[in-house]
């Protein structure tokens, strides 16, 4: 740089050069808090995770939002293979996933290289089952809803019904013992 006539020039058509002969030096420590903060990202992931524990509980499902979760990122993967392989818009390959994993394949999109066909098993073999889990997860959700306002019906005519059955008992006995009442 000291020998360079036009030093701008020289500076900006050897950036790169002139970075990496910068000596590290403790002054540059300071550029390694970006990995603690990368690591703090973790921290994300795991609040995620139990905020899904939460919302289970909440809702009484027998891990619904984790199929949610995995049927959305199954979706996402495949459609992200099949975009990248077949080199189509991510939307037209969203719409493709979708069809599939839904097993309605209208075919009118459909793999042609390798990495495609590959996205199509595995969104065949998998995806299926996730859908298939998550329909059997939303049916068991409403179902349980219903059985429970039926359940309680049923406890409720069984209290009367044996609330009943005390009070004929108790009229029984008070005729039993006063035979005069029996007229």
């Amino acid at each position: 740089m000291a020998l360079a006539k036009d030093k701008k020039k020289f500076f900006g058509d050897n950036i790169f050069d002139l970075l990496s002969i910068i000596p590290v030096s403790p002054a540059f420590n300071i550029f390694r808090l970006g990995r603690l903060a990368r690591f703090f990202q973790i921290f994300r992931l795991l609040r995620l995770i139990g905020l899904t524990g939460k919302l289970n509980r909440l809702l009484h499902t027998n891990g619904l939002i984790y199929i949610i979760y995995t049927s959305i990122a199954i979706l996402v993967i495949a459609a992200s293979m099949y975009s990248i392989s077949e080199h189509v818009s991510y939307g037209r390959s969203l719409w493709w996933a979708i069809a599939t994993a839904t097993t309605i394949g209208y075919g009118d999109i459909s793999p042609h290289t390798f990495i495609g066909k590959l996205a199509a098993i595995f969104l065949m073999i998998v995806g299926i089952g996730i859908v298939g889990m998550l329909t059997s997860s939303l049916t068991n959700l409403f179902i349980h809803d219903h059985a429970d306002d039926r359940m309680q019906r049923i406890l409720d005519k069984l209290d009367r019904l044996e609330k009943t059955n005390q009070q004929l008992a108790a009229e029984i006995r008070e005729l039993k013992t006063d035979p005069k009442k029996m007229k």
